[in-house]
């Protein structure tokens, strides 16, 4: 059976698609990264109004997490067992809640407000998160979350924690495994050819 053309659709960002990219760049198979800037004229024709899209087989489908599943288990990258599976699927949905502690001084205008929320977020959220996370990852043998290796769940933790880290240089230094899972994770064979090579963009 032949490989399916996969177009996948955002904007030019790494946001809720770089996972997606990191994932298709391990299993080394080609894809068109679209990087649409005409967001208003594509919404209507996408299934859930919203991007990421992939496309292949003639068909849409969304839901980020949804694609990067599918795309896991695909490819054999969703853990080798349903007690693993069940691992990293909580690891990924735990990233969720990273993502919107941080999402609320992220993109804050007024900078007295993000300033306070910003340190709040640091002090409080990113220390008991990034708490749990070294945690589980110490649990599965501390290079990768499952103790058989690499899984999908990695190249969502780095992706939250290489944005982090891309604006905030110093926000890894007291979780030195996350620091070294992020480097582990961005030298894996396809993915270090991926991240030399993508744009170079804020999110």
């Amino acid at each position: 059976m032949s490989q399916p053309s996969y177009k996948l659709t955002y904007f030019d960002a790494r946001g809720l698609a770089e996972p997606i990219r990191l994932l298709l760049a391990y299993v080394k198979i080609p894809f068109e990264d679209l990087r649409t800037k005409e967001w208003a004229s594509l919404k209507p024709k996408t299934p859930f109004r919203q991007i990421p899209i992939l496309e292949f087989d003639g068909k849409q489908f969304g839901q980020s997490h949804a694609i990067t599943r599918y795309l896991a288990k695909k490819h054999k990258l969703a853990g080798t067992n349903d007690e693993e599976q069940l691992l990293v699927d909580g690891v990924a949905d735990y990233v969720k809640d990273i993502f919107a502690a941080r999402l609320k001084w992220w993109f804050e205008k007024d900078p007295e407000t993000k300033k306070k929320l910003q340190e709040e977020y640091f002090k409080t959220n990113l220390v008991a998160q990034a708490e749990i996370l070294q945690a589980l990852l110490k649990e599965g043998g501390g290079q990768f979350f499952a103790p058989s290796g690499v899984t999908f769940a990695d190249f969502v933790v780095a992706n939250e924690f290489f944005s982090l880290k891309k604006h905030y240089p110093t926000a890894l230094e007291p979780f030195p495994e996350l620091k070294a899972h992020l480097k582990r994770v961005h030298n894996l064979p396809g993915i270090k050819e991926w991240v030399a090579q993508r744009p170079d963009t804020d999110n």
